[in-house]
C-alpha cells in the first residue's frame, strides 16, 4: 500500500512529472530538450540541495562544468576524477556517497558522449533535488528495457528522458513519503 502523501508532496511530484513529461514531448519530436528545460531546473536543484546543507554535491557539479570548458580534453576526466573523489571525502553519508558517483557517471557519460547534454543534466537536477544516487537504480532499469526494445526495433539510438521519466515515477512510487 502507497503511504499518505502531504498536498505539498503531491504538487511538488506532480510539477516534476509535468516536467519530464514535456522533456519526453521535446526529446520525441526533435530529439533535442530546450536548455530552458535542463538548465533552470538544474539550477533550482542545486540551490535546493544548498537549502539542504549539501553543497558538497552542488560544489561537484560546478566543479564538473568548470572542467568541461577545460580546452584541453585529455584532462577533463582525470581532473573530473580527481574532484569527484574530493566530494565523496566529504560525503557525511551514504546517499550522498551515491549521489557524487551518480552525478559524475552521468557527467562522465556526457563526456564521453554516451548520452546526450540534456539527459546529463536531467539526471543530475533529479539527485540534486531528492540527494540519493539510488533514483539511478529504477532510471537504468528502464533504460535497459527501452533499449532492449530499441535493439529490437533496429534503432540506433533511444530518447532516454523516456526512460528517465519511467525510471523517476517508479522511483517516487515505490520510496515515496519514506
Amino acid at each position: 500500500m502507497l503511504p499518505l502523501l502531504a498536498p505539498t508532496q503531491i504538487i511538488v511530484f506532480a510539477l516534476l512529472l509535468a516536467w519530464l513529461g514535456a522533456c519526453v514531448v521535446y526529446d520525441l519530436r526533435s530529439r533535442q530538450v530546450p536548455a530552458l528545460l535542463t538548465i533552470l531546473p538544474l539550477i533550482l536543484a542545486a540551490l535546493w540541495r544548498l537549502f539542504q546543507g549539501s553543497w558538497q554535491m552542488v560544489l561537484l557539479v560546478i566543479a564538473l562544468v568548470l572542467v568541461s570548458d577545460l580546452p584541453w580534453a585529455k584532462w577533463r576526466i582525470p581532473l573530473a576524477c580527481l574532484g569527484c573523489i574530493l566530494a565523496l571525502s566529504f560525503a557525511s553519508s551514504s546517499e550522498s556517497v551515491y549521489a557524487a558517483l551518480v552525478i559524475f557517471a552521468a557527467w562522465a557519460l556526457w563526456e564521453i558522449g554516451a548520452t546526450g547534454g540534456a539527459d546529463a543534466k536531467i539526471i543530475i537536477s533529479l539527485v540534486l533535488l531528492f540527494g540519493n544516487g539510488l533514483l539511478f537504480i529504477p532510471i537504468v532499469l528502464a533504460g535497459g528495457v527501452q533499449g532492449l526494445i530499441g535493439l529490437m526495433a533496429k534503432k540506433k539510438t533511444i530518447p532516454y528522458t523516456v526512460a528517465i521519466t519511467l525510471g523517476t515515477a517508479a522511483w517516487l512510487w515505490l520510496f515515496a513519503g519514506r
